[in-house]
């Protein structure tokens, strides 16, 4: 198989931007005009509220109900590396998920995840895992809004934004139900319905229960995931929304293959945790999520939208730490109530945007150790006993606003400010001080903490034509440390203060509709500074402090063509480069799990031979990284092609199948070199899938 070299790829689907460019033009002008509006993309993301895509000046991609059908989701990935600049890479733990969106792989806090617009996290106990919170594998939608978010977001909304949308019921009485199977005895039911209640409105609900045996050792895993939608009219000008949302992931862990012989000859060995297991603990992931929410809209005022929601959410995150020889057992329960409160007014030239969010956290952490353990091999040994036992009170408060004034007809000016106030108010359940003779350290109740920020957004757009964006945008955001890094402390830092990461992004950036094609461009230059990093002491311990400052700059290229009624192509692809800045240890180096080039290509064919049947070829590209810091060690980066059919055999009943990494493809999806190793978590081999879905 031929793998491209570095900056092939760019060059190859520059060459392929060229070409559409050119074939825009001989596009006939009426057939232009009809295409344009079936191609009209409709975002939410931005504002709480449906908008052209054309009319948003920022980079947001998205994909729609049809494409995500085909795309038959099992795992986090299969719904959003489609998108131009977005990497989601699976752990070890299968439905784990580390993000890369404009940044380099990471579990840090630099993303902030919704559901239907509602963060499914609390902003000072971020999960890195923290779409197993969203109702993935059903989504109806999803948003990818890039770089720091609008003033309608705050903490962690440095990278990106990203929205799972939930379906709404229809106007008919109608029911469904869909089974797939499919490689490593990889089974799927889903059912699901709605009803109209006449004057009650109408409500709508999807379950489905997923299950696994996982293709390496150790990898089985189960997944619910529920959701309930009512809508009522109350009257012309009131309308409820109420939606709960419920999912449960129970997954086996494995570990990282040591050495790339590992990974090109065992890739389904379960890796370095082989002595964890023989420990008889447990080795899972669990994540628990439950939310309600009731979204109330009013139009009783002429050119003005109130909008409010009130939710209720609870998350559990559960799992073993492996990558620690005591094998500590963490245990986090979150439980929140949220208010966000919007009005958006239009008054001739300029429309006003006006917020304020709103939300409380009631956090337990647990952390134990089940066993007697010596550190060192050696010496006094470390009791079994609860390491960490403490009670987070989290209150978080922001108001915010958006104004948009319309200079002239093709030019708009908007400006936004939001004032973050959050505070942890902490209370230790144990001892306070070191845990026996281990490193840990427990603090004492007189560590609360409040943390501000002022976030301005500007941005400017001009539309040559209807169908043509143009747009500069500048944006702040700031993600604060995590209750974890407040508390979770080591003995030799003991005692330091930790400030919030700031972010600056500016961008440039095109979209238009041509015909029966759709470009989007997005130009970056993103600076994170007071950059919250992990340092090693000379005894091997970690700890944190507020570091310097990290650059991150890139081109994200979107284009949809549809060139016959039987033929249609997408291309998603990005060029970036991640640096440190003067940083005490890598100078200026490139940051670790960071490729310089992905691609995404999706060919269609709907054949007229066939009415109904939808094929799709995928290849993805991502180039290659440094494995460390010290960029010393580099992966090579992999190429994947994936088959994906779907057949509407009836009015009542569709068939789906697909084939995964269509050459078997032995690949890494991260690599990283730490403590004199090689560590590889390797992706999935070629599967199989097939399924039905009926209606009735």
């Amino acid at each position: 198989m031929i793998k491209m070299k570095k900056g092939e790829v760019g060059a190859v689907l520059g060459l392929a931007s060229g070409t559409l460019l050119f074939v825009h033009g001989s596009v006939m002008a009426g057939e232009a005009e009809t295409s344009a509006e079936q191609m009209e993309t409709v975002v939410v993301t931005a504002t709480r509220e449906e908008e052209r895509a054309l009319d948003t000046p920022a980079a947001i991609s998205s994909k729609g109900t049809e494409e995500i059908r085909l795309d038959q989701v099992l795992y986090q990935k299969d719904l959003l590396n489609s998108l131009a600049g977005v990497r989601i890479s699976q752990t070890g733990s299968t439905l784990g998920h580390m993000t890369a969106i404009r940044m380099p792989l990471n579990t840090g806090p630099y993303y902030l995840f919704l559901q239907d617009g509602i963060p499914v996290q609390s902003s000072g106990f971020f999960n890195h895992n923290g779409l197993a919170y969203t109702n993935f594998g059903s989504a109806h939608g999803v948003e990818v809004l890039k770089g720091a978010g609008t003033a309608l977001y705050g903490s962690d909304a440095v990278a990106a934004t990203v929205n799972v949308l939930t379906r709404d019921p229809g106007d008919e009485s109608r029911f469904r139900g869909g089974f797939r199977v499919g490689s490593d005895s990889y089974w799927r039911l889903g059912i699901g319905g709605d009803a109209v209640l006449g004057d009650n409105g109408i409500v709508g609900g999807d379950y489905s229960r997923a299950e696994s045996d996982g293709w390496r050792e150790h990898t089985a895993w189960s997944r619910d995931e529920l959701s309930a939608v009512h809508l009522a009219e109350l009257d012309g000008n009131n309308r409820l929304r109420t939606v709960f949302l419920w999912n449960k992931t129970d997954a086996e862990m494995a570990g990282s293959l040591i050495g790339l012989d590992a990974l090109e000859e065992d890739r389904e060995s379960v890796g370095d945790i082989a002595g964890a297991l023989n420990s008889g603990i447990p080795i899972k992931r669990k994540f628990d999520f439950m939310r309600l929410s009731t979204q109330w809209t009013n139009t009783s005022f002429e050119n003005t939208v109130l909008d409010g929601i009130l939710y209720l959410r609870s998350n559990r995150n559960r799992y073993v730490a492996t990558w620690n020889d005591n094998l500590p057992q963490n245990d986090t329960q979150l439980d929140t109530f949220g208010l966000l409160l919007k009005a958006d007014m239009q008054h001739d030239r300029l429309r006003s945007l006006f917020g304020l969010d709103f939300e409380y956290t009631k956090a337990e952490q647990k952390y134990d150790q089940l066993f007697d353990y010596v550190p060192t091999g050696w010496g006094s040994p470390v009791p079994a006993g609860a390491i960490y036992d403490y009670d987070v009170d989290y209150t978080a408060v922001a108001p915010y606003v958006r104004l948009e004034y319309r200079l002239a007809e093709q030019w708009t000016l908007g400006a936004g400010l939001r004032y973050d106030a959050s505070r942890f108010e902490y209370t230790n359940n144990t001892a306070d001080g070191r845990y026996a003779t281990s490193d840990y350290f427990r603090v004492s109740d007189d560590h609360d903490y409040t943390f501000h920020h002022w976030s301005p957004k500007l941005d400017l757009s001009w539309n040559p034509e209807e169908n043509q964006l143009v747009y500069a945008r500048y944006a702040n955001g700031f993600r604060i440390p995590q209750a974890s890094r407040l508390y979770m402390r080591k003995v030799d830092n003991a005692e330091y203060s930790l400030d919030p990461e700031t972010t600056d992004t500016f961008e440039l950036g095109y979209k238009a509709t041509w015909g029966t094609h759709y470009v989007e461009l997005a130009a970056y230059y993103m600076i994170i500074d007071d950059t919250i990093v992990r340092r090693t002491n000379t005894a091997g311990e970690d700890y944190y402090v507020n570091g310097g400052k990290t650059l991150h700059r890139g081109l994200e290229v979107t284009l949809v063509s549809h060139w016959t009624d039987e033929w249609s192509t997408g291309i998603a692809y990005s060029r970036s480069k991640h640096n440190y800045d003067d940083d005490e240890n890598y100078g200026d180096n490139e940051q670790a799990n960071a490729p310089n080039d992905l691609a995404n290509v999706r060919i269609h064919y709907r054949p007229e031979w066939a009415p109904g049947l939808t094929s799709m070829l995928e290849w993805q590209y991502v180039d290659s990284w440094w494995m460390d810091d010290a960029n010393q060690y580099e992966y090579d980066g992999y190429d994947l092609w994936n088959l994906k059919f779907s057949y509407n055999l009836s009015e009542s009943v569709d068939l789906y199948a697909k084939i995964d990494n269509l050459t078997d493809e032995v690949y890494a999806e991260r690599a990283t070199y730490s403590w004199g190793k090689e560590k590889y978590t390797p992706g999935g081999p070629r599967q199989f899938y097939l399924g039905v879905e009926t209606r009735w």
